[in-house]
């Protein structure tokens, strides 16, 4: 299944009240980290004038000590969202705890580095402390690394249920996208329709009924694999799609075109390296099918492409709207919320003129 992309503040809940938090607890923790770092360290005794207060690092040390803390919790989500959180051993979580303790670590000498350089030294190198001072850094850090661990734990366990509440709306979603398939199976009206164009052709034209039955295999026996699973290579959607149209174009004759537009390039094996939501084309198909007049006067045109970046796969039809249809637009949105929640994508719907026009983001399983 794609992966949704992260941003770099996202916690839980993106830019919202849990992140307040964490932004006043970082402060929090740093401005009482530079505060022990003047007092209990040898950085008094290196003033020139006794004033050991430099404004310009009590401002810039939260800011630089939040996006430290953020950057650790972006990785933390990063582990998260490519390993199962039922993957997080006790070695992967001293492991990343020690990472944060040597990052606080490193840290607080930089501030220490940098306090002792704006205040003014008594001539050393600021690296170098005239007395010890490596247990006060040391005990700072655990304090922090205590807190940090903390809100580590708390950050992965609402990832946690963030992820389990989207697979079951997932879920809920797949079930009834196989609903739908299954009502397409088994719509009388489209089977009935189906056997009478059968029935005519066996009469007027044998090896058209052949194929038309192969495809009408073909078409129910697609449905039968592909309606349970939330991801089909494009090539496959494609196949079936061809096959459906068929069907339909045995029934209404010259009046529905179809052609798939394939990119100018030697290689289509990406094709299999590509995926859709299943059934994804079909419900397109069927819409055009379902809201459009179709008529040797009016054609149906039925056009499948690629975007010139091969992001998107773009189906076109002209449009000829039936007066006593109308559409709710339950196809589409149904669609689109499986696009959300396999890999956080909006399909892109246009009408142009007298088409209408449907992308849909060709997907990566990594």
């Amino acid at each position: 299944m794609a992966k949704k992309r992260l941003g770099f503040f996202e916690g839980i809940n993106g830019y919202g009240f849990y992140n307040v938090l964490n932004v006043v607890l970082f402060a929090l923790m740093s401005e009482v980290a530079y505060v022990g770092i003047i007092f209990y360290t040898d950085v008094l005794k290196r003033c020139i004038d006794g004033d050991a207060f430099s404004f310009l690092i009590f401002i810039v040390n939260p800011i630089l000590f939040s996006l430290l803390c953020f950057g650790l919790l972006r990785l933390n989500t990063v582990f998260n969202s490519r390993y199962p959180v039922t993957y997080y051993t006790s070695a992967r979580m001293l492991g990343f705890f020690l990472l944060i303790g040597l990052s606080f670590w490193g840290y607080n000498y930089l501030m220490y580095v940098a306090e002792v350089y704006a205040t003014g030294t008594d001539g050393g190198n600021p690296f170098v402390p005239t007395e010890p001072i490596w247990l006060q850094i040391t005990l700072i850090t655990l304090v922090q690394l205590v807190i940090m661990c903390l809100i580590t734990i708390n950050h992965t366990a609402r990832y946690t249920i963030m992820l389990y509440k989207e697979g079951e709306e997932l879920k809920q979603t797949q079930a009834r996208a196989e609903i739908r398939a299954l009502q397409t199976q088994l719509n009388p009206h489209f089977l009935f329709n189906s056997l009478n164009t059968l029935v005519s052709e066996i009469d007027y034209d044998p090896e058209s009924a052949k194929k038309f039955t192969i495809d009408l295999a073909g078409v129910y026996r697609y449905i039968l694999q592909k309606q349970d699973k939330p991801l089909v290579s494009v090539y496959e959607e494609l196949g079936f799609i061809q096959s459906y149209v068929n069907l339909n174009q045995i029934r209404v004759g010259d009046s529905l075109h179809y052609e798939c537009v394939y990119p100018d390039r030697s290689n289509l094996d990406f094709l299999q390296e590509k995926y859709l939501p299943s059934l994804s084309l079909q419900l397109l198909v069927e819409n055009a099918l379902k809201h459009n007049v179709i008529s040797a006067i009016k054609p149906l045109h039925i056009q499948v492409s690629f975007s010139e970046n091969l992001e998107y796969l773009v189906v076109t039809n002209n449009v000829n709207p039936k007066k006593n249809v109308h559409s709710l637009g339950t196809g589409l949105n149904n669609l689109a919320e499986r696009y959300r929640l396999l890999a956080d994508k909006k399909i892109v719907v246009e009408k142009t003129g007298n088409l209408f026009i449907v992308k849909l983001p060709m997907l990566d399983l990594d």
